[in-house]
């Protein structure tokens, strides 16, 4: 099959973080003998791309901005998004035509769906949309951003959401099934060792934006917490954003030096390496979906600590794979590491390996292109 993935926010290269599962589900596609073509807008920076995936990257204004950061009440914000509209529907149908593409699946509602049913009304190619958070609980707030979800919901052919709560909330706007499809990524779990670290502390793994949503600084505080009963543990936390100089001041405020380790960007064999030495995955955050580093955990095989938001919690529940916290809530998310801390992980074990399969990569691109066939087969039969 010839299909074209369509993203507003494809990765530049195998290292970049943002969109990644984008990039392993081409490959996966790609994999599996399909011809797989990307169309997304244009960024700064050095591109290094994947042999067997072929990827345009059209123009506009806006560089290397995201979608999420844009104010339409902002003029010059306001402009990039009418050329990032623009750029997509010129480009789109050349694009289809240029590469003979038999099926689309579009990344994310608005814009990555919007174009996608461009390309169905003018070249009659169907067309999937994984849904994420934003396109249900950030855009469908605004009535126009709303109105084009909805729309470009009831048009598409198959529509999966990366969550399940998610699904439901797309099911609402649709008046249509949606089914649930995890976002995940291959990681390089062959060829990277455990990274080596202190024998007798018992450590615990971070990784994501340091910013409010993810619940950094509530982990910071939980650190605080645990330390004023014991100092056995390390967590390391790995990532950027706005809340670095915060969190290197309570690090200091707490003299928690040798208890919360500040680590940088982590690629993928940083995040196996130190997943294979740690203890337990924790990921605090104060509003989520199923984040990748969920899955991350999962395919190594590391028990987990998460808040009960989005569906991280009922997952872990569910499965066993892990204990569950309130979000914002230090003193809970302290007990949790302790319990870790003297009852260890292996308990677990069992229940991760199960649930891993639910996040398979390679089973989540044969299921969108058996289900996909399906839909051809029957706009052939009409």
């Amino acid at each position: 099959m010839k299909i074209g993935i369509i993203s507003n926010g494809y990765p530049l290269t195998p290292d970049d973080y943002p969109g990644i599962f984008n990039r392993h589900f081409a490959n996966a596609l790609a994999g599996a003998g399909h011809e797989v073509s990307v169309f997304t807008p244009d960024r700064r920076g050095e591109k290094r791309e994947d042999a067997a995936v072929e990827v345009e990257w059209f123009p506009w204004r806006g560089g290397d901005r995201a979608l999420s950061g844009m104010r339409i009440y902002h003029p010059g914000d306001l402009l990039d998004l009418v050329s990032l509209m623009r750029g997509g529907g010129r480009g789109i149908r050349a694009f289809a035509r240029d590469r003979g593409i038999e099926a689309f699946m579009a990344m994310w509602a608005v814009p990555s769906g919007w174009w996608a049913l461009q390309a169905k009304q003018s070249c009659g190619i169907p067309f999937a949309v994984w849904a994420l958070g934003a396109d249900i609980w950030t855009y469908s707030r605004y009535p126009l951003f709303r109105q084009a979800v909805r729309r470009v919901l009831k048009a598409a052919d198959l529509l999966y959401a990366d969550g399940m709560e998610l699904a439901r909330g797309v099911e609402g706007l649709a008046d249509r099934p949606c089914a649930f499809l995890s976002t995940t990524r291959a990681l390089p779990a062959a060829s990277t060792e455990a990274t080596r670290l202190p024998d007798g502390p018992t450590h615990f793994f971070f990784v994501g934006r340091w910013e409010p949503v993810k619940g950094v600084d509530v982990l910071v505080e939980a650190a605080r917490l645990l330390a004023d009963r014991r100092r056995d543990f390390c967590i390391h936390l790995f990532g950027k954003g706005s809340m670095e100089r915060s969190l290197e001041e309570k690090i200091r405020e707490y003299r928690l030096a040798d208890q919360v380790a500040l680590g940088g960007y982590a690629g993928p064999e940083t995040v196996v390496a130190y997943l294979r030495a740690c203890h337990c995955m924790v990921i605090p955050s104060r509003m989520e979906s199923i984040p990748v580093a969920f899955s991350d955990a999962l395919q190594m095989g590391t028990p987990l600590i998460v808040t009960d938001v989005g569906d991280m919690g009922e997952l872990t529940r569910k499965h066993c794979v892990g204990l569950v916290v309130p979000p914002e809530d230090p003193e809970r998310l302290a007990g949790a590491m302790e319990n870790v801390m003297d009852e260890g992980g292996e308990r677990f074990q069992d229940g991760i390996a199960k649930l891993a399969r639910l996040f398979s990569l390679e089973e989540n691109a044969g299921r969108f292109v058996r289900e996909m066939e399906e839909v051809l087969d029957g706009y052939k039969r009409s």
